[in-house]
């Protein structure tokens, strides 16, 4: 059977133009001709239906989202500066001007595609799942291929749940454009137990990580449904969903959230992140041999690497590079630069933050002997990055008045006087080898570590999960060995540092945005001043102020999305969100 799997897969490839030889089975494009009535009666263009289905399982990833933005610059990680118009997705999420309105929601592009792309791919699964036994496909293949359907249905189900709370459950029923759709929203309760049951049936049917081909890589495993078993019940277990929502129509309580609060939901998320740890089956891609914190580093740019449960695959690519880069390194615009705030997040590289007295942090000299993390994730004044026509690593120059890549009265520029570096490359080279992270492993110890200390406060586990974390980051140990860790910490302060560091570890990962929501702390993150360093040279040295940049606002109904107006007026029985 699995020399027939390849026959099918590759004949998958072979249909699709451009298919890149050196990626997963997702490189491929898709056929354009593919449809309903011609697709289940042959194999290859069944297997390309449901590969289809993968294809926008980042698409809030992508850098150019929100209007080339990107999500970063939703939260407190980054500010935007390729567009200013009113109307950008990004400025108006930024500034609280996101209304409800027809003349607002309906015109944003970004906002509506947080509804329709999920259940877009809602719908092609349901299809798939309906029509997969017409096909010539073998029935261990049938079988997978249907467990790795109902795998993207429960993940697309998340992304609705994590922006808007309960959302109509469907089920296996397949609508067509005709229909006249009018459900209620199910409980936030249903869906959380609808996603993490899809998530335990198809794993049953999935592969592990250890017996998955090279060409099959990309594919949902059995870590896959773990791992979104794990964040999910994480999620439930938080503040704004676990008993803490702002719902203050009864009706809407229980959609929006659960009623009440239940601490063992803590338990269950502990338990989750604990299965996958205990499996064996991935480990973090740890190198502090080459320079300190380069596993860090390059683990985003290694395709097939056991860190990752699940990724977006993408042909060989510069998207983060031309977005993302100085001026001086890409012709491309920019679409954000990392706040001040994102910054300060980085400690010290003996792991105590930059505020504790004893972690020697120096504000005349802000940038030495960081967390390596921080070097291996923004370009700072002086930070060397490769040149092309020097053809050799060069200082980046952030100062004012450096040109090209200081700050400048127009155009894209540090503002904020920093860059992005993280998961891009540095050695000049062409196309970058890279997928989107969507879960990793670093993600589940620190799951598991928030989990646990929540429900049993800071216990010798979850100081060993993050342990782990801060090792590989290339932090020191120290002469206790616990990696800038206190001893003997509070339940509070623990959770204090675990969200701090799950700021620096899954920077420009898609989490930031979502975990100030459930924390239910972005009324105090993102309601502030986004704020950059002012660098001044004076000959051979330089003089730093911490200056104000941009305003970004936050109002408590920002904790959940609004359901766009014109799928309300579709189906009368949706309610909309609080504030909206």
């Amino acid at each position: 059977m699995k020399i027939k799997t390849i026959y099918l897969l590759m004949a998958v490839l072979l249909i699709s133009a451009g298919a890149c030889k050196k990626g997963g089975f997702l490189d491929a494009k898709q056929p354009s001709d593919l449809n309903e009535q011609t697709t289940f009666t042959d194999s290859v263009r069944t297997i390309a239906f449901l590969t289809r289905i993968y294809t926008e399982v980042g698409f809030n990833f992508d850098a150019n989202r929100w209007e080339g933005g990107g999500h970063p610059v939703l939260a407190d990680e980054a500010i935007p500066v390729r567009y200013t118009g009113p109307q950008n997705d990004a400025i108006l999420m930024a500034s609280g001007a996101l209304s409800a309105s027809s003349t607002n929601v309906s015109k944003q592009v970004q906002v509506l595609n947080n509804w329709k792309t999920p259940w877009e791919n809602i719908r092609r699964a349901n299809v798939f799942l309906k029509d997969v036994d017409k096909s010539p496909l073998s029935a261990g293949l049938k079988r997978q291929f249907k467990a790795e359907a109902r795998f993207l249905r429960a993940w697309y189900y998340f992304q609705l749940v994590k922006v808007y709370g309960g959302v109509p459950l469907i089920g296996d029923v397949t609508y067509v454009a005709t229909d006249n759709i009018d459900l209620p929203r199910s409980s936030y309760g249903d869906c959380v137990n609808y996603i993490v049951s899809e998530c335990d049936a198809a794993a049953n049917d999935l592969p592990t990580f250890a017996g998955q081909l090279q060409q099959d890589y990309g594919r949902v495993t059995k870590g896959a449904c773990m791992g979104l078993k794990s964040r999910m019940l994480l999620y439930a277990a938080s503040p704004l969903f676990n008993g803490g929502g702002i719902a203050t129509d009864g009706n809407l309580k229980n959609i929006t959230g659960y009623p009440s609060a239940d601490p063992e939901r803590w338990n269950k998320a502990a338990q989750a992140a604990k299965d996958i740890i205990s499996s064996g089956s991935y480990s973090l891609l740890e190198d502090n041999s080459t320079r300190m914190g380069y596993g860090f580093y390059s683990v985003f740019l290694k395709r097939y690497n056991n860190e990752y449960l699940f990724a977006a695959m993408k042909a060989p690519n510069r998207e983060y590079e031309n977005n993302l880069l100085p001026t001086s390194r890409t012709s491309a615009g920019k679409s954000s630069v990392p706040t001040q705030g994102m910054v300060d997040a980085f400690g010290m590289e003996n792991g105590l933050p930059i505020t504790d007295p004893a972690s020697g942090y120096n504000p005349n000299d802000p940038y030495v002997k960081r967390d390596p993390r921080f070097g291996n994730s923004v370009i700072y004044n002086g930070s060397k990055f490769f040149l092309s026509s020097s053809n050799a690593m060069v200082a980046v120059n952030t100062y004012v008045g450096a040109s090209p890549d200081g700050p400048a009265a127009t155009g894209p520029i540090a503002i904020s006087g920093y860059y992005w570096r993280k998961m891009m490359i540095e050695d000049g080279g062409g196309n970058t080898d890279r997928c989107y992270p969507l879960i990793r492993y670093a993600e589940i110890l620190l799951n598991y570590a928030e989990a646990l200390n929540e429900y049993q406060g800071p216990v010798s586990e979850v100081y060993n999960a993050l342990v782990q974390i801060r090792r590989r980051a290339g932090i020191l140990a120290g002469t206790s060995g616990n990696y800038g860790l206190k001893p003997g910490m509070s339940k509070e302060d623990m959770r204090l540092l675990i969200q701090n560091e799950r700021r620096v570890e899954l920077a420009l990962e898609e989490h930031r945005l979502w975990d100030v929501r459930r924390w239910k702390i972005a009324e105090v993150t993102d309601n502030a001043m986004s704020r950059g360093m002012k660098i001044t040279k004076n000959g051979n040295n330089f003089s730093y102020e911490v200056i104000d940049l941009k305003p970004h606002a936050f109002r408590p109904a920002f904790y959940l999305f609004p359901i766009p107006e014109s799928e309300i007026a579709k189906s009368p029985k949706l309610m909309q969100n609080p504030g909206w």
